[in-house]
């Protein structure tokens, strides 16, 4: 009886060991091909972002309050946002067919963006996709389709532009003499704009930040243009406000693009002079908003679509001095203004005139003079989607 338990330990040691190697082998393999589902959501093919990172060992951190996520994998990172079609990667701009959104808790990206961090974030990662998994492995892929993994280089044409008058509701913006408010006659000339644009551009979508006299913070009026941004979609935001001076003799229209480097000590002051009603904002706490990380993605932004920014400008700003002849051009400046901080497009900002000068605010608050500067703005616009849709064909 000995003999027999004897016999059958070292029958199971031996057992026992064989199991052991075919778990480890089964283990290797398993290590080495990973899976995540792709979900069906309203029709649209959603991965789990949750799933995503785990899967993939990624580090990631997200803001509930602006709704912000990052990824970040040695020197690769990501940026996104929930209601957004565009991120950032490693610097690069990339708009998706549909946004990231968040549901039932979790956060779900498209399946284009999954397979585009993937293949970043790990560039000798084999991605493939079989029975509505996307399989990531290391070692040789098995015989079936192998997903391709492309970034969207090509941008779309302009299909939408987001006109946004600056200031409204409890933030006046400049005060003229008699009480005239910058806030009013930004609204008033937006919305001859928009009738130009709506009547010469059947096809694109107009629309303004504010119809009436409300307050928007100014993070939230490039979100507005943000969400419209799609895969071969693009678009453009134009923010129209009137300037002022200490001094009562200066005059004259300006147009600027983003850049942390203002042109001169001038510029400098508009930008902070725009940038003040972060006071206003969050009871008074809004600067956080625009922390030191905003800004560098800001900075990096801003390589990408300054070039773009800064030939809408002079479009602008050239056919501004050709319909105006009662005041002389500035020109076209460069500053950093938050409201230009956030667009994702290419975006500037049109200081109409001052307030400050008698005989400017006299004819700012006139139909006649908004009348020509809408058609200036307008004009420019205009000639900006012809050489940018000419540009990307």
């Amino acid at each position: 009886m000995l003999k027999h338990i004897r016999f059958t330990a070292q029958a199971g040691k031996k057992f026992n060991l064989a199991a052991v190697l075919i778990l480890l082998l089964s283990f290797t393999g398993a290590a080495a091909d990973r899976s995540i589902q792709v979900e069906k959501i309203n029709g649209l093919q959603y991965v789990s972002l949750h799933r995503l990172i785990n899967t993939l060992g990624i580090e990631s951190s997200f803001d509930p309050v602006f709704q912000k996520g990052r990824l970040y994998h040695k020197s690769h990172y990501l940026v996104y946002k929930t209601g957004y079609a565009s991120i950032i990667i490693d610097n690069r701009l990339i708009n998706e067919s549909y946004p990231v959104i968040r549901m039932n808790g979790g956060i779900y990206i498209p399946k284009g963006t999954a397979l585009l961090i993937a293949g970043t974030f790990f560039n000798s990662m084999i991605i493939t996709e079989k029975s509505g998994r996307i399989i990531f492995s290391d070692a040789p892929a098995p015989e079936i389709k192998k997903e391709k993994i492309t970034l969207h280089d090509k941008k779309g044409k302009i299909a939408f532009i987001i006109l946004d008058p600056g200031h409204g509701g409890k933030d006046p913006g400049a005060i003229g003499k008699g009480g005239l408010k910058e806030k009013t006659i930004n609204l008033q000339v937006a919305k001859k704009i928009e009738r130009i644009l709506k009547k010469d551009l059947t096809g694109l979508k107009i629309k303004l930040t504010r119809n009436n006299d409300r307050f928007i913070e100014l993070a939230e009026r490039a979100e507005i243009a943000n969400r419209e941004l799609r895969k071969d979609v693009n678009g453009m935001f134009v923010s129209i406000h009137v300037n002022a001076s200490i001094s009562s003799s200066i005059s004259g229209f300006e147009t600027y693009f983003l850049s942390q480097n203002p042109t001169n000590e001038e510029a400098r002051k508009t930008a902070t002079l725009e940038n003040n009603v972060i006071v206003l904002e969050n009871n008074g706490k809004g600067k956080n908003r625009y922390n030191d990380l905003e800004y560098m993605e800001a900075l990096m932004l801003t390589t990408q679509i300054q070039k773009e920014s800064s030939i809408l400008a002079d479009l602008i700003q050239n056919s501004l001095d050709r319909k105006i002849t009662e005041f002389k051009s500035r020109g076209v400046h460069k500053a950093d203004f938050y409201v230009l901080r956030g667009a994702l497009m290419p975006a500037v900002l049109v200081e109409i005139g001052f307030i400050t000068h008698k005989k400017e605010a006299s004819y700012l608050k006139k139909d006649p003079y908004q009348e020509k500067i809408a058609e200036g703005i307008s004009n420019g616009i205009l000639k900006f989607i012809d050489e940018y849709n000419k540009m990307i064909e």
